[in-house]
């Protein structure tokens, strides 16, 4: 894996991938970084103003490439990356420190243009929702830590960072990849997913398995993690979204516990009427 200073130091970098390799871009360098294309791939992409529009206030952003031997381009601004996030419930402010915060966000993005050029019919066959194509970008970036040799606790990391952003502000449901995360993480142990090889190797393995949620039941849980979570809610309703509860519980209860503490976590849990008991 490129490390985090080699990242923030190059001005540009090809990244190999499944599919043919992909250029990692600095905003300030992007010029120069896009003569790096041939020109039939730098013909796809808009000018140098309308990618920096797109872009706007996020610290990454992939474009894919339709190349036999490029995938795409990854747009980085490693000053609009955070390297914390806190949410408020309870009273109380919980934070995150987000360890190798630039790495992560590269490969979550390459993961975006693994998804486009995957060769897997399980993702080509039906087009996929935003929402697939963030918690499956999320799976690439576990996949690679793993098949790096790169310890779980970064995988984690992104797995309480997407918790967290939901705790904070339910808009942030679009990313939320924990309910798809956990699923892999409890199908395989880490030396397991390390083994897979290719990432669509893991795709035609677990994708089948996955339980998957239509966008009724993403409103249903963004409905409940408001009422958990929302500031200035009134916690008077034990059944309120019952029926999503137990699910609930299960994708967020390892963020509480890393954040709160195990006990403080499950009296937590206990005192929303969902610690299972």
């Amino acid at each position: 894996m490129i490390s985090e200073a080699l990242l923030l130091a190059s001005a540009w970098l090809w990244v190999p991938m499944s599919h043919g390799q992909a250029l990692v871009c600095h905003t300030p360098e992007l010029v120069q970084c896009l003569a790096q294309l041939p020109g039939d791939a730098r013909q796809q992409l808009p000018p140098k103003r309308e990618l920096l529009k797109e872009l706007g206030h996020r610290g990454a952003m992939a474009k894919p490439i339709d190349h036999p031997e490029i995938t795409g381009v990854v747009l980085l601004n490693p000053d609009n990356i955070p390297r914390l996030l806190s949410a408020r419930w309870s009273g109380e402010l919980y934070s995150l420190t987000l360890d190798n915060a630039v790495q992560m966000t590269l490969w979550h993005e390459l993961g975006h243009l693994a998804v486009t050029s995957s060769a897997s019919a399980l993702l080509t066959q039906h087009p996929l929702s935003g929402y697939q194509h963030e918690w499956l970008a999320d799976i690439y970036l576990v996949w690679s830590l793993a098949q790096q040799g790169q310890g779980c606790h970064l995988a984690w990391q992104q797995y309480h960072k997407r918790n967290l952003a939901v705790f904070d502000n339910v808009i942030a449901l679009s990313h939320w990849s924990a309910p798809m995360l956990v699923q892999l993480l409890h199908s395989y142990s880490w030396q397991e997913l390390g083994q897979f090889a290719d990432f669509d190797l893991l795709i035609d393995e677990i994708y089948p398995t996955l339980q998957q949620y239509q966008i009724d039941e993403l409103n249903e849980f963004a409905s409940l993690l408001h009422y958990l979570f929302g500031q200035g809610v009134n916690h008077r309703l034990p059944r309120y979204m019952f029926w999503r509860r137990a699910q609930m519980a299960d994708v967020i209860r390892p963020t509480l516990e890393h954040l709160m503490g195990k006990a403080q976590a499950l009296a937590w849990l206990d005192e929303q009427t969902m610690s299972g008991d």
